[in-house]
Order: C-alpha cells, then structure tokens, then sequence
C-alpha cells in the first residue's frame, strides 16, 4: 500500500460526524445522475441530507459507494436506514431511532427497539444471497462478501451485550463512565459546534460548548438513561468505550437555523440548550422523512454500497476490476493482515445484470488527507473520477498546518509541488485555480482560526478534470526531459522533507516538530505519481528518470534518503516505470540455491517471534500511539529501508527443501489476540542479499521520530529495533519468487501500471508543452502546437498569410489566418496578454505561447465570462456556482425585531483586503467589476432584509449611460443556504427587452409607486449580470430546458447586449417559489425566471480576506440607514427623495450635491 504502516493499537471510533452534513449533488445539474464514492464515509448525516435538498429529487438516480475502515460505523448506519424505512415518520419510534444513534446510554424502550432491529438485520444476513433476496437487499447492497461478515458481526455482538455476565457487564459500564470523565477532564468546554453555526457563528456563543460539556455528563441529548447503547461498545478496538473525544451529536446539522430568525421552527433563535437539541432533532425528523419516502418509492433509484477496508486499498481494487475485469483483485483489504479484496461477482463482474459504478462523478475524501497523506488520495482517486466536466472531487482536512502561515496555505501546501504542473501530470485541478468566484462561504472558519489558537481548521479543497478534457489520449503533453527530471527531485525533496534532519532543526519550532511526526509517504507512493505521469508526457523518459536518480543519487539534503534508495529502485521496477535494479551476478548464492534463474526483485520474509513484540504490546495506546514500522537490511557497511511491507500473524509453511521452496503462509484468524508470530513480507533487490550475506541480516524496527524516540528507546535501544535475524537464518528467514500469500502480485502491478510511454515523434494534430520557470521549477508557460494539415490552408501559410493569434476566453485562443480559423483549447487558466505566435510556414503549424494564470485572483479583467456554464451533450453545466433546491432551505423572518449584526458581517466578509480597499473609491469605475457587482449583490440583500424589513423588493438595475433599468429583480424571501454557509435571496428577474416591454406597462407602474430599488451599474457591471444571471437562474432550476433552447443555438448567455435578454426562454412563469404570493407582481409572472441570488466569496484567502474579516462593524450602527452622499446618519431622521422615495440623506445640501449622479435612477423609465 501507498501508506506507511502504523502500528494500530491507537485508534480512534468515529461513530457520528463532526462536521455539518452536506448536499453530495449540489454541483451536478438535476438531470445528471449521481454515482458517488465515499472514502472514509463515516455516519449517513450527508446521505440523509442529500436526499432532503437534493435539486434533482427524486427523478435523480443516486448511487452510493460507501467505503469505511471500522465496520461499527457502517453496522450503526444500517441500522439507522432501515429502522427509518420501518418506521411510520409521524411514530415516536423517530426519538428512539434518534437515541439508538446518538446517546451513549439508552431508556429501555429504545434499547428494545434496537435488538429487535439487530435480531431482524442477523435473520436476513446469514449469506448475501439471504440479503439480497431481502426487503432491504435491493437498496443496500455489499462489495465483498467479507464487508457484510463483518457487519453482521457487529449486529450479533449488540446482541450479546445481553447476555455478558455480571462482571463483563460492570467492566463495560465502568469502561463507559471512566471514559467520558477522561474525556471531559481533559476537554471540558470545547467549541468545535461553532462551524456547524456558519454565519452565525458568533451568536452561538458558550451554548456550543455547554452541549458539549452536557453531551460527555449524561451521555444524553435529553433525560439521562442507564442503559449502555451497544452500537458504542464494540469497534475494532474491542469491546470497550472507545469513541472520539471530538463526537457530539450538535456538530452534524445546521445550527444557523435555530440561532437566526426563520419562518420555520423553533422560528425565534433560541437561547437554551433543550431549545437547541429540540431544534437539531427537528432537522433528523425531516431529514428522515424524506429518506423514508425516497426508500418506499416504486422505483427509488436508489442504492448505497458497503465496504468494510481501507480506502486506498478499496480504490486499488476498483481500478483493478475498471481496467482488467476481474473482480478477485489481488488488493490486501487492510495494512495488516491477508484478507484480499474479492468484489462481488453479483455486481461488479463485467455480466452483472446491472454493474455497480466503477467511476464515479462525486468522490468524497473526508478528512482523510490527514490521515493518510493528500497525495496519496489524489494518486489513487483520479483514475476512478469520472470524465465528466461536471465530476469532483473533495479532499478536506482538519488538522492545522501551523500558525497563521500554515492556515494562509492551507491544502494546496500539501501537494508538495507546483501546482499547475502537478494538475497537467494529475489530470485534476483545484477548483480555486479555475475560478477566482465562488457562491461557498468558509469566512466564518476564516476568521475563527485567524483568532485563535484552535487545534483543527476545516479546509475544504475540490478538484475537476482540466478545462473541457483538453489533456487526454490524443493529446499528449510534451515536455523537456531534464526539467522533467527536475521537477521530480523537487517534489521528492519535498515529499521527504522530514528526512532533511538538520533543516528541521535549523526550522525548529514546536510546531514543526510536533507535525515531523506524522508521515504519510513512502518511496512506493513517490513512483505511484511517476507511473501516472509516464501516461501523461511526450519525453525522453528515460533521460528524464536518469536525471531524477542522478540528483537523488548524489543528493546531500535528506540525510537518510540515501537509506530509502533500494526501495525506491524496487518500486520502479515492479511497477516498470524504469528500472535501476541490477541483475544477480552470484546466482549460486546460498540464498538461492536451486533456483532456475533469479529476478532482479525478490520477495523477503521475516519471520518475528511473538515474544518479541510483547515489550511494544504491553504498553498503553497513550503510551506508544501510532509509530511506523519499517523492515531493514543492515550490513556492516550499509542499511536500507523497506517500507511497502505486509504484516500478518500466522506461521510459515515450507515445500520443498533441496530446490527452490515454494513458501505458504498459514495466517491465524486470531490476529492480534493470538498467540502466532508476525510475518512481515517486503521486496528487495535480489543482489542486495547476495553481496555479503554471512554479515547481513534483516531487521523489524520502528522508524525514528521525535515521538516514537521518546517513548520506544527506553525499551527498544537507540535503532528502535523490535527483531532481527541473519539472511542466513533458515528458521526465521525466507526468500521467494513471489509474495508467499499473493502469487499473482507482481503480475497484477505490471498489468495496472499506466507506465506506457508515448512516442516523441507523436503525429497528433494538437499538443501541448509546458515551459518551465527553472528557478522557481513551476510551470510557467503553455505552448498550444496545431499541425495545419488542409492542403488550401497549407498553401496560404507558406505564401505568407498574417497569423493573427487572440484570446477569446480564459483558456482558448483563437488562431486565424486567410479563411482558416482554430480554438486552441488549454487545460488550464492562461493570460493571453502576452501571448507569443512561432510560425512554421515549411513544416506547417502554429504554435502559440500563453503564460498559465496559476492564481485566479492575480485576474482582475472581467472580460471573459467569470461564471462560465459549458453545454455537454446539449445540458447546461455550472462551474463555480453550485445547485441548490430553493424551497428545501428556510426562510429568514427579517420582519421580526431581531438584530441581524451576524448578516452585516457576512455580507462584509464576502470582500477581501483588496477589494475593501477598493469600496473606498468614490469613483465607482475605479473599484473594478467585480467589487462593483458585489456591492451590488450585497445591496440588495441588506435592503431587503434590513431596511424593507423582509416586504417584497423590486430591484431596477440601471444604466445611466445606455438608457436607464435593464434588469428588473423581485426578492420575495432570504434564505439560509445550509449547504455552503450563506444567505440566499428567493427571487425571480426581467430582463427588459423591446418585445417584453408593452406586455409590463401596468405592472411597471406598480412597483414604481412601490418604492422601486434602483442599483447603478456601469457598463462592465451591466454585462458582468448579464453573465451572472443565467448562473443563478440555471443554479435553482426545476424544470427542463427545450429542443428549442437558445443556449443550444446562441450560446451562453444568450446575449451580453444592454437591450438584450441573456436568459433563454425555457423557465419563464415556471415554478415561481413566493413571487406568486406578491399579487402587485402578477403582471410579470409569465415573463420572469426564478433565481437563486447570493453573495459571491473568494476561492481563496491567500490573497487576503482575514484582515477584512476581521474589521467587526459598529454594533450601534449595523442595520441603520445612512446618507447616500455623505454616508452619516439622519439628523435626526433621513430626507427621502421626493420621486422615488428611495435615495435618502441628511440634509437638503447633500441631497442637492448628490442630484447629478442620482438624477439618472431616479425614475424607473427615462
């Protein structure tokens, strides 16, 4: 596996969320159907909610691949499932189901409840074959035979909780109280609920942690009970209490519903902690219906998939069945152990009736990144993520990096590359480097984090394939060789960098020191990304790979790596990316006496007494924690580390003595409560063992860290050593051709390699090249070669015709010349204000140089579509704006006397330093588009909310240089949008055309005598809405566009001109939400389309939002109205302009100075 190998007695039970549940689909257009993999999935919060708000209902298909370490979590989510799709949703059964999944101890009627449910769930398991064939066995479904064992054996153990004997009974009780008190001492009063507030993080205030100090007392959410919950109980540590210090059911919803003002319950914010926990289990009880609904369907199209095994491992097996069609992958299921993966035929066999997905548009990671190295999820996910402009995946993390320098770099620092480059190698770029824009607000964990010293920091990072899957098979990536090479030695000293001991301590900090300690990367996860990267690049590969050995080889900086270097040759050869590993030279070695012939690669076996282990097992899990575990082979003038090494308890079996013995191992189910030797398995090069084998021996030991220093020496001595035994030891000892319990392993390696070098001298009509920054070893430019291959076209480019190259949008160039015309797509963001055209008028092609945008935020220029949306297969498609069901999400009560401080300050976040340094120009041309169409955007909320007071707001968009309104909005109601964070306005709009006019005379007369909104927009902010509207307008749809769609026929927007709609036609009168309840609106009603209009956020703070999101507005001011010239409040009162009723200021002079400006949206017509 890519991983390290920890030692696993430190482990954690991760039985509910910490984190608010999310809408999986909220970035797939409702037709699409979802097939969505859920790497370390956790609880079904997500699932639940998913189905609740998901936009495409219940027409979309929904396909859920769960995938999860510990099988408690995955046994308590069936429960949870199918007790819902039991239940009646009015039943007071939905309280117990509630107490079954959260509370520690449980009344007795849940208690009941639960066995009933686990006795029902061990009925119909005894073989897949009786699931299947269940009530539930077309909805929920098993990867692996194995997975649904597992599980089932979780079920039987909650029931056998009923008949431990007295003394197991008060041990597991006195598990449960020790345990909570631990947890509570050393924890007491946590605040991590504050991120489940959002935007009304700060209104939470102590109730967060009082729940939490409350929750770990009682173990209760409600009245105390005495009854311990079985689903707590057991996990793969045992049975014992074992759940996370972090676990409160609080953290899983959205706490912004019962701190704002909403018109749904509990309405008022509350202010109590059974107000809260009444609040939270209104959200279960509707999260429940809905699932239950989906469930009884007819034809729920739905389906959610179990597997009990690691993540990187389940994503090697899936891409082994993708690519070869066999479901026995070979893949081991965890990193101890030799359980294999074998897929269910049933499924996943290439004649399975229905096949389960095998690529997926949505992959979720967790939090997985911390646990197991971002690279390493990246490596092993891309294959799987389908090729879809519209497929994602998330990566997140929570632990932070460091200070405020760590928080500023986030999850992009950990690529440990180039970014850009690392994106063309991948084939997946981070959202943040396409778009500067984005409708997901994390402001509030922003400036959370940016205040205090909080342990974890929620970074949430999503990646798509390049623009428009412009990298693919037939168009390769060209590169030159030693850069390439170079670029590789900067990442691996980067990889690797805890291995550059005295930079670390010329660094040291605290901090630094204490994250030395966690490593997630191996040699074998460094040539996972040069496997993929051979796919990608057109190169001498091989002067690429002997540049990158030659630096590794007489590097100076990791002072170990030297140490690493024979498993990296291993991990090279196996996977035929490039081999370094010399043959046997001495092939009568006693080592291989007998043999035939002898591969470069051979397999070692060590072979540990179990006495040996005993000092390391008979310390506490506090005590010893997660160390790593590497195998050596020491000379007297060498040692070499493997780390790509298999654990498994059980005993050797040998056949054969005399010829080359063909090695068994006989694994003991017992596992760790056993009493049988560990075998530890690695690959070695076979001249390795050859060279001076009487002095050689092989070593399990426990690498050296700060931490595992700490506390291992004193029981171990100063190498860390847990056994060692000499190449000669026949006992303890054993060489083989293959890994003794996985024959076909190497073969399966050479078989899934993507190491498929292309052609230098590739004929392709397009390629592209990267240019590097040698210096900085970044991609710093593309180069776009075109092959002109027409014989007209030919003759017109070597008789001299002008090459014109110009940019038309932020990745393509148009390249003209006589009647010949070409988009040259890129992958990534490019700036075409220094683009560089190379003519070859003799060999026939163009090429064209555009520098790579590697920051959005560095674009400034609103030219191009900021809020592009691609047509695939005729369906619109959004891309930095995502989808939401505007009438799942409730709306705020700004009618009410409540204070909306926190929205102010949301609104205010929404701008970074730059941009707030530009709000103070008083030339609005000066403060650019983007900044402009904010203050637009946040305008009209604060006036609908604040000053309107939540009464139904139209919104005239004007133009004082083109003609006066252009746009009309209708806001009926603001909405919290529990998926990103944010506020929402449920709205519809008019574009005011030609046609469209003398159809809205009467209603036009309305609204102007109801106080119309008038917004100014420049010329560039006008076509900035034009581009903008079709977004939010597509981001809420619930109907269907038509044949006849103009998107299809015009393009998208349908126009950017002032007197000209950029909607097409197809939602007009469709599905108006609470515009149909304004009756002063009807008169427009068949013409508006309705609109999801909220603020827009930065993808990024690296370019500064913490400074503005610190600047807190004066509490005494926050909602008061101010004069629109000189911006001071009324003396006393506010003067309103006499015709339009809107514009107000201080005093008569102002109202005079300001006429010129105002004059020109005074009135709604000119």
């Amino acid at each position: 596996m890519a991983h390290l190998l920890l030692w696993p007695k430190k482990q954690f039970f991760y039985p509910v969320g910490n984190t608010p549940a999310t809408c999986f689909t909220q970035h797939l257009a409702p037709e699409e159907s979802a097939d969505v993999l859920l790497l370390g999935c956790g609880d079904p919060r997500s699932i639940m909610f998913t189905v609740h708000v998901d936009l495409g209902g219940d027409k979309r298909p929904l396909d859920f691949t769960c995938c999860d370490a510990e099988p408690a979590v995955l046994a308590r989510n069936i429960i949870l499932f199918t007790m819902v799709a039991d239940s009646d949703p009015n039943d007071a059964i939905l309280d117990n189901i509630w107490n079954i999944f959260y509370h520690f101890y449980l009344d007795k009627v849940s208690l009941n409840r639960l066995l009933d449910q686990c006795r029902k769930l061990v009925d119909m398991s005894t073989t897949v074959e009786s699931w299947s064939s269940s009530k539930y066995g077309g909805v929920f479904r098993f990867c692996t035979d194995a997975s649904l064992l597992q599980i089932r054996n979780m079920w039987i153990k909650y029931l056998e909780t009923e008949t431990l004997s007295q003394g197991e009974k008060e041990a597991l009780s006195s598990s449960f109280s020790a345990g909570m008190k631990d947890v509570l001492r050393a924890h007491k009063g946590v605040s991590t609920a504050f991120r489940s507030a959002g935007p009304l993080w700060l209104n939470l205030e102590s109730m967060g942690a009082d729940h939490f100090d409350k929750f770990w007392t009682t173990g209760t959410t409600s009245k105390p009970a005495s009854h311990i919950n079985p689903t707590f109980a057991y996990s793969l540590s045992g049975r014992r209490f074992n759940t996370h210090y972090g676990t409160d059911p609080l953290l899983s919803y959205h706490l912004a519903v019962p701190l704002a003002p909403t018109k749904q319950p509990p309405r008022s914010p509350v202010t109590k902690l059974d107000e809260l926990d009444k609040a939270i289990k209104v959200q279960f009880r509707a999260w429940c219906t809905s699932l239950r609904t989906r469930l009884l369907a007819k034809m729920p199209q739905f389906v959610i998939r179990y597997f009990v095994g690691e993540a990187l491992a389940f994503c090697q097996a899936l891409d082994h069945c993708r690519l070869l069609d066999a479901t026995e992958t070979g893949v081991y299921t965890t990193p101890w152990g030799g359980s294999k993966i074998h897929l269910r035929d049933e499924d996943y066999s290439p004649d399975a009736a229905s096949r389960a997905p095998l690529s997926f548009n949505i992959i979720d990671t967790s939090n997985l990144s911390d646990h197991l190295g971002l690279l390493n999820v990246l490596f092993l996910t891309t294959h799987l993520l389908r090729d879809s402009w519209s497929s994602i995946l998330h990566t997140h993390t929570l632990l932070r990096s460091g200070g405020y320098e760590g928080l500023q770099k986030g999850l992009l620092e950990k690529t440990c590359a180039d970014i850009p480059m690392l994106s063309l190698l991948l084939g997946l770029v981070p959202c943040r480097h396409l778009s500067e824009i984005t409708s997901v607000s994390s402001t509030h964990e922003i400036l959370r984090a940016s205040t205090t010293e909080a342990g974890q920091f929620y970074d949430s990072l999503s990646w798509k394939k390049p623009l428009k899957q412009k990298i693919s098979s037939d168009e390769p990536l060209r590169c030159n060789a030693d850069q390439l090479g170079e670029f590789f030695f900067a990442m691996y000293l980067k990889m690797f960098a805890d291995e550059n001991v005295m930079g670390k301590f010329r660094n040291s900090s605290i901090d630094k020191l204490q994250w030395s300690a966690i490593l997630h990367y191996s040699r074998h996860s460094f040539v996972a990304f040069l496997d993929l990267a051979k796919s990608r690049v057109e190169t001498d590969w091989t002067k690429a790979m002997d540049h990158l050995i030659s630096r590794i080889e007489s590097d100076k900086t990791l002072l170990v790596g030297t140490n690493n270097y024979q498993d990296l040759c291993c991990s090279l050869h196996l996977r035929k990316v490039e081999s370094y590993v010399p043959p046997v030279l001495q092939a009568s070695s006693y080592l291989f006496q007998g043999w035939k012939d002898v591969p470069k690669v051979v397999c070692v076996v060590l072979v540990v007494p179990r006495q040996s282990l005993k000092c390391v097992e008979d310390m506490h899990p506090d005590e010893i924690m997660t160390p790593i575990l590497q195998c050596e082979i020491r000379g007297g003038a060498f040692q070499n580390v493997f780390y790509s090494i298999r654990p498994i308890f059980g005993r050797v079996e040998i056949q054969g003595r005399n010829t080359e013995s063909k090695i068994n191992i006989r694994e003991d189910a017992e596992g760790w409560n056993g009493s049988s030797s560990l075998i530890i398995s690695f690959y070695a090069p076979a001249w390795f063992l050859t060279t001076a084998p009487s002095s050689t021996e092989v070593v399990l030991s426990f690498r050296s860290t700060p931490s595992s220093m700490g506390s291992l020496m004193p029981k171990l001595g100063l190498f860390l050593t847990v056994y060692s035994a000499s190449v000669m030891d026949r006992q303890h000892v054993f060489v083989s051709r293959h890994r003794p319990d996985n024959l076909g392993e190497v073969q399966s390696l050479l078989a899934m390699s993507r190491a498929k070098p292309r052609n230098h001298a590739s004929p392709a009509l397009e390629s592209t090249a990267v240019n590097f920054d040698t210096l900085r070893m970044q991609a710093s430019s593309l180069t776009k070669r075109v092959n002109i291959v027409n014989p007209k076209d030919r003759d017109a480019l070597s008789a001299g015709a002008t090459v014109v190259s110009k940019q038309i949008s932020d990745s393509a160039i148009l390249v003209t010349f006589d009647e010949y015309e070409k988009v040259l797509e890129f992958p990534l963001l490019v700036d075409g204000s220094s683009l560089k055209t190379r003519i070859a008028r003799k060999s026939f092609y163009v090429e064209v140089e555009a520098h790579i945008l590697a920051d959005p935020l560095d674009r400034r220029n609103l030219s191009f579509d900021p809020f592009p949306i691609f047509l695939d297969d005729l369906l619109p498609k959004l891309s930095n704006v995502h989808y939401l069901h505007l009438d799942r999400f409730p709306p705020l009560d700004v009618a009410s006397n409540h204070k909306l401080d926190w929205l102010r300050i949301h609104l205010g976040m929404a701008f970074s330093d730059s941009e707030k340094s530009a709000k103070t120009k008083s030339n609005q041309k000066e403060r650019g588009t983007l900044v402009n169409l904010k203050e637009s955007i946040s305008a009209i909320l604060m006036e609908f909310s604040v000053h309107r007071k939540g009464q139904p707001l139209a919104v005239g968009l004007s133009s004082s240089s083109q003609g006066g309104i252009h746009t009309l909005i209708f806001v009926s109601e603001v909405k919290l949008d529990l998926t990103s964070n944010t506020v929402v306005a449920d709205a519809c709009v008019l574009p005011l055309t030609d046609p469209i006019m003398p159809l809205i005379v009467t209603g036009l007369r309305k609204i102007t005598n109801r106080s119309l909104l008038q917004v100014l927009t420049l010329e560039d902010e006008v076509i900035a809405w034009k581009q903008l509207l079709p977004a939010f307008a597509e981001r809420c749809r619930t109907w269907k566009h038509t044949v006849n769609c103009e998107y299809i026929s015009k393009g998208i927007p349908v126009s950017v001109e002032y007197e000209e709609s950029p909607l097409c036609g197809c939602g007009q009168g469709k599905n108006l939400g609470p515009f149909s309840q304004t009756s002063a609106w009807k008169d427009f009603a068949p013409f508006v389309t309705r609109i999801a209009l909220a603020p827009l956020f930065s993808t990024s703070f690296l370019k500064g939002i913490l400074s503005a999101s610190l600047e807190t507005p004066n509490r005494d001011t926050i909602g008061e109205e101010r004069c629109r010239h000189c911006g001071k409040p009324g003396n006393p009162k506010l003067l309103a302009c006499g015709a339009c009723k809107v514009a107000k200021y201080c005093s008569v002079p102002c109202q005079k100075a300001d006429w010129k400006k105002h004059k020109a949206s005074c009135t709604v017509t000119k």
